[in-house]
């Protein structure tokens, strides 16, 4: 009877002490490290290569409007030359002057018969589509890292907390079985079991504080934060099923494969005559006055370059490489969704299976815990089922941090929206 009150007791003082924890402050904790974590200096490098490409992509659809110049120069020759043109039978006056200064505006505008520009355009669209790919995928990738960071840390604590007082109770029997050596009613191989177990016990915690120093040091360089942990309940979302085409890296491939095409469209386009019209206007000053002259051109061009037919071959190659690798990216992400599900579901059945064992280990500890004070149980077997429960709390901890880990990874191959990323990590 007194140890199911001890018992309810212990549940009731261990429900009090979590439940403050585990609910929107631990989610704020792990939000504000995420946020953090998008102002990450190699995200915002990312984005100012989407901008870069946005203007690669604007710079080609201007090419549709043509170019123009403006002109002023000074030609000093060694005789006089006519100012201006000069037309037969003209009955404007005839200036000549051996220093001429001209003034003027041109102006070009393409004719895009066979489709260089949309060729390039395309080109430069899909470029962007792969900066914007990119961007988001190493958004997320700073999001997993430092959101795996947190829960690993969780972990970590969760582990180091056992283990404190793991240590704590050992270090009672330890000083419970010296006494009662001194007294001639213990052995003294049971002292030495028990600083033998209590010098076990250091070691681990010199060996996770390790651990841990390694696991803040990735959170700061995903967050540049490192928040102290006040919930020991690591979050696991729940499974969002994965298409495998729609993944971040088959789209990616995709989007270099087509970008690949186009550019290998463009050189070969290039290959065909190009048309364009254009028109010129200059003033010219010499001789004591000045004339306008202007003109209207038509013009075709024959490119005539043995090289640039290699080079078409060539992106030809680039072209069929990226096809393949867009397959490649398929196969490859659909090993990835089979190989992180199993991960998740796994690591999420091992803790199920671990609270159990973990609520079954406490109770026999506290039993033969009784049992030793007694003298009906040798301290060799107390020490054992402690380090079995201590054990299967350090599993469970590792589980639930596995199973978070996979579904983060998961996330990062399907290209998330990063805010939707974050809404899902505070509502589990």
């Amino acid at each position: 009877m007194k140890t199911s009150l001890f018992r309810l007791k212990k549940m009731a003082v261990l429900l009090l002490a979590v439940a403050p924890v585990c609910g929107p402050a631990a989610a704020g904790e792990l939000g504000d490290v995420l946020h953090a974590a998008l102002d990450h200096p190699a995200v915002e490098a990312r984005k100012r290569q989407v901008e870069g490409a946005e203007s690669d992509l604007s710079a080609a659809t201007t090419q549709y409007f043509g170019r123009g110049s403006l002109t002023a120069d000074r030609t000093r020759y060694e005789n006089q030359r006519v100012v201006g043109i000069y037309v037969p039978g003209q009955t404007a006056p005839l200036y000549k002057d051996d220093a001429i200064i001209r003034y003027g505006v041109s102006y070009a505008l393409p004719v895009d018969v066979f489709g260089v520009i949309a060729a390039a355009r395309e080109k430069f669209r899909n470029n962007l589509a792969a900066a914007q790919l990119l961007a988001r995928q190493e958004t997320l990738l700073r999001l997993h890292q430092a959101g795996s960071a947190y829960v690993r840390k969780q972990a970590l604590q969760a582990q180091a907390d056992a283990l404190r007082v793991q240590r704590e109770r050992v270090e009672a029997s330890a000083e419970r079985v010296r006494k009662e050596a001194e007294l001639g009613r213990a052995a003294e191989i049971d002292v030495r079991l028990a600083q033998s177990e209590v010098a076990r016990l250091s070691a681990d915690e010199a060996r996770l504080k390790g651990i841990l120093g390694e696991t803040r040091a990735d959170l700061i360089d995903a967050s540049g934060i490192d928040p102290e942990i006040s919930s020991p309940h690591i979050p696991v979302p729940e499974w969002n099923p994965l298409d495998a085409d729609a993944t971040l890296s088959a789209r990616l491939a995709e989007a270099k494969a087509r970008a690949a095409e186009a550019g290998a469209s463009e050189v070969r386009r290039n290959l065909l005559p190009s048309f364009s019209l254009g028109a010129d206007y200059y003033n010219n000053r010499g001789g004591g006055g000045d004339m306008d002259t202007w003109s209207l051109t038509g013009r075709v061009s024959v490119p005539l370059d043995a090289g640039a037919y290699l080079r078409s071959s060539a992106e030809g190659a680039r072209a069929l490489a990226a096809e393949d690798d867009r397959r490649a990216a398929l196969r490859a992400a659909q090993h990835q969704i089979a190989a992180l599900r199993s991960a998740y579901d796994s690591a999420r059945a091992d803790a199920a299976a671990l609270e159990k064992e973990i609520a079954y280990r406490s109770e026999v500890v506290e039993v033969d815990q009784e049992r030793w004070r007694l003298g009906a149980q040798t301290l060799e077997n107390l020490l054992r089922q402690r380090r079995d429960l201590l054990d299967a709390q350090y599993r469970l901890a590792d589980a639930r941090a596995r199973a978070a880990a996979a579904w983060s990874s998961a996330q990062v191959l399907a290209g998330e929206e990063p805010e939707t990323y974050i809404a899902q990590w505070d509502k589990s």
